[in-house]
């Protein structure tokens, strides 16, 4: 391959790994999340065929009633993720607990305890029979022998807890996901953002708890559709965007500046704006005139400073306007107001 194709050849962008997320309620912050194991979305819709003619061909489909569906699966254990999934807040204070099968040694039928019982110690002994006992304080008397045995009981710690009760329904808040986008010449150039304004989760998880492997907590659900900022977008269900390492102009095929013909009168001023027309899928941008270089032809008619066109004497010139070397021009025509209609 010659040099020449070489530079030519044009990189490729891609999405890679998985994203970190974030979730807002009311727009404070209620969780992130950076140890995602798998992150999607989900993009479906239904459609009804119309079909007619000789052979009863497929003449058009009519699509409609698109879904949007979020997945998160996250491998580290936050009780943030239960709680938005149940819809419940995380209570923190003190609680009644279990201690679970704690193994106490016994010295003539006396053994101490970790912690400080609340009611009755529930006891194992090793020929499987249970039995209550009431304890002192850390201390239970289990018959006068020697050996160990099981209790489990309850104490009281600080705690946060989640309740899942039968009735409540899951949150909804603003979801926010960011993956890394590399380039195949340049390595990472970017993010991609994926911005869902109403995400309802599903409210259903598993915990599944194996002898072999970690608790992995999935957040599922899906974007409901809201008002679009603009509303100009109509009914939104995610924003999708990429976001540059590196800030960098936005290239257009041509701009058009208006007014196109400014007319004015001598110490009058008209602002300038400029639209950057881009084609094929991408839509039309505005663009900063402290982005362009714009121009007099003639100062004596007419200046231009900061985007704004000031008359300054009778006359016709032109401003030119020029981003990244794409070009258009405004006409300006300046008139003495003071031999404005004086004609009997």
């Amino acid at each position: 391959m010659s040099t020449k194709n070489m530079e030519t050849e044009r990189s490729k962008d891609f999405l890679v790994s998985t994203a970190d997320v974030a979730f807002f309620l009311d727009d404070m912050l209620a969780f992130t999340g950076t140890t995602s194991l798998n992150t999607s979305i989900s993009v479906s819709m239904e459609d009804q065929e119309v079909t007619g003619g000789k052979g009863n061909k497929t003449l058009y489909k009519y699509k409609y009633g698109r879904k949007l569906a979020p997945s998160v699966e996250m491998a580290e254990w936050n009780l943030a993720y239960i709680a938005a999934n149940v819809g419940s807040t995380i209570f923190e204070g003190l609680k009644d607990v279990f201690a679970v099968a704690e193994c106490v040694t016994l010295t003539k039928g006396v053994g101490t305890l970790k912690k400080v019982p609340v009611g009755k110690v529930y006891i194992e002994n090793p020929d499987g029979s249970t039995m209550e006992v009431e304890p002192e304080g850390c201390t239970i008397t289990v018959g006068e022998t020697n050996g160990k045995v099981l209790a489990t009981y309850k104490y009281n710690t600080t705690v946060k807890r989640v309740t899942v009760d039968a009735e409540s329904t899951p949150f909804v808040g603003r979801l926010v996901m960011s993956a890394d986008k590399h380039n195949s010449k340049k390595g990472k150039v970017g993010e991609v953002q994926i911005e869902i304004p109403s995400f309802q989760l599903s409210g259903t998880f598993d915990i599944s708890l194996e002898a072999s492997g970690t608790t992995t907590t999935k957040l599922d659900g899906d974007a409901l559709a809201v008002e679009g900022a603009p509303c100009s977008d109509g009914s939104v269900y995610a924003y999708i965007t990429e976001v540059p390492s590196v800030e960098s102009s936005i290239s257009v095929s041509e701009i058009a500046a208006t007014p196109a013909i400014a007319q004015l009168a001598v110490n009058e001023t008209k602002k300038i704006s400029v639209v950057g027309l881009r084609g094929g899928l991408y839509s039309n941008v505005s663009l900063e005139t402290a982005d362009c270089v714009i121009t007099s032809e003639d100062a004596a008619v007419a200046t231009v400073a900061d985007g704004i066109i000031t008359g300054v004497s009778a006359g016709t010139t032109y401003i030119n306007v020029d981003y990244n070397g794409v070009k258009d021009i405004i006409k300006v025509v300046v008139t003495d107001s003071t031999n404005q209609g004086t004609g009997d």
